[in-house]
């Protein structure tokens, strides 16, 4: 689980964590609560945090599992839901993000279970209010774990829409819709006077319509390329099988569409997409991938051979895809999105235990020590942050690097300390760091073993 090294938002969020409830505010701005509350009761655990975070979206991926299972069995197809939750295990976008500290697992997870609870809505006999409010409660769950979760309210609305009903029942059908809707919308509504989620207004295209009708083809484009890769492409047509058969044509088209109209809400409104933004959708197309495989035996000869070889290069495909991951996470087949995020950039924490290891003995041979960094939320300034956190010899001074009067603040902290100062080579060129700030001597430089990134120690020596 530690192979792929620290990556920014795992930073930020386990640093607000081991911060808890200090940083509060700014986790109800980021938008997802629930993640952050469970990171912070973690960091109360004697561990590596990276590891307890990386655990908890581990126990997620696994609970997707389960919800995946559950709505094979509510459909009254085991099977299927057996075929799914393999089909999730050995799926490239789980492989990555269910072992990474971010709360997109959990929204998975959330989503397995209400596509379960869903299910079980409308095939109950007699469904009351009271059955809607606890898959609206499911739903308001997914808004507190992440708020675009609110999206995933297509899947009850377009469940319940389309199940067959009797005139008398119809009516019935919008009432248990309206429920689920109110529930949904709670939570996110009591935590909208606190601007819950408005941290996250950056990647909100809508602000811009002209941009973001010209951004649409893109990011649809982009969806239709991570689905291809880390599905992957055969997964999809697994589908095909299931709707060859009439008794299952209804559901899968239902599952389909609201993946769809899921991916679509990101395309539309994003202006700012990564491949494990989709990963709630996943749960949707994997039962429906097991509803077509599970049907193989009532398939003709030729079709029941292609869905056995069709799963079996799933079954190939994601286990060389585990295994090179496994091994080394720059040789994996990844997105160029997530190569770019988790190796490639800034957002890579490599040689990040190097540096930690690095201050604590600068801080054992001076004393106390100031470690400066500018009013930036990136990696090299949060991640040795959540490392040297319990140092009490070494103290954190955020200096705005930019402003005109930074060298007069960063001298007059010298007067009680040694400052030292960790960059990436981004900064340096943004901030012109060797031609502002003379003082600054570089103590050590660590490359990006895949990149031209770099990370570097400065130490203030006037």
């Amino acid at each position: 689980m530690l192979t792929l090294p620290l990556f920014n938002d795992e930073a930020i969020y386990l640093y607000r964590a081991q911060q808890f409830p200090a940083q509060l505010e700014f986790t109800v701005h980021d938008g997802k609560l629930i993640h952050e509350l469970l990171l912070a009761a973690l960091a109360r655990l004697p561990w590596d945090p990276l590891l307890t975070g990386r655990i908890l979206s581990v126990l997620c991926g696994w609970l997707t599992v389960v919800g995946l299972w559950l709505s094979g069995r509510i459909i009254g197809d085991r099977t299927a839901g057996l075929f799914a939750g393999l089909l999730y295990i050995l799926s490239p976008l789980a492989i990555i993000h269910d072992r990474l500290a971010i709360p997109d697992a959990m929204l998975g997870s959330i989503a397995g279970f209400l596509l379960a609870a869903s299910l079980r809505l409308t095939l109950l006999p007699q469904p009351n209010r009271w059955h809607a409010a606890g898959v609206g409660a499911l739903g308001a769950l997914a808004t507190l774990v992440k708020l675009p979760g609110l999206f995933l309210f297509a899947l009850p609305a377009l469940i319940i829409v389309t199940s067959a009903a009797t005139p008398e029942r119809r009516h019935q059908q919008w009432a248990l819709l309206r429920t689920v809707l109110i529930m949904t919308l709670l939570a996110p509504a009591s935590f909208a006077p606190f601007n819950y989620g408005g941290a996250e207004n950056h990647k909100v295209g809508v602000f811009n319509l002209a941009l973001q009708i010209e951004r649409l083809t893109d990011n649809v484009r982009q969806i239709g390329e991570w689905l291809a890769l880390t599905l992957p492409l055969p997964t999809l047509a697994l589908i095909g099988l299931g709707l060859s058969q009439r008794p299952t044509r209804r559901l899968i088209l239902t599952l389909v569409a609201a993946a769809c109209v899921f991916c679509m809400a990101l395309a539309t409104i994003g202006s700012v997409l990564y491949p494990r933004y989709i990963l709630p959708a996943w749960p949707l197309l994997l039962v429906v991938a097991g509803v077509g495989l599970s049907r193989l035996c009532h398939l003709p000869v030729a079709l029941r051979g292609a869905g056995i070889a069709i799963a079996l290069i799933n079954a190939i495909w994601g286990s060389f895809f585990a295994i090179q991951y496994a091994q080394n996470p720059a040789q994996a087949p990844l997105t160029t999105a997530d190569r770019h995020q988790y190796i490639e950039t800034w957002t890579a924490g490599y040689h990040l235990d190097e540096i930690t290891l690095l201050l604590h003995t600068e801080a054992e041979q001076k004393g106390d020590i100031a470690l400066l960094s500018p009013l930036q939320p990136r990696l090299i300034h949060i991640g040795p942050k959540v490392y040297l956190n319990g140092d009490p010899r070494i103290s954190f001074v955020d200096v705005d690097v930019a402003s005109d009067n930074a060298r007069q603040l960063i001298n007059e902290i010298t007067t009680q300390r040694t400052v030292y100062v960790t960059l990436d080579a981004e900064e340096v060129v943004a901030f012109d760091i060797e031609r502002r700030f003379p003082e600054l001597k570089i103590i050590r430089e660590w490359r990006n073993p895949h990149s031209d990134m770099a990370f570097y120690l400065y130490v203030w020596s006037p």
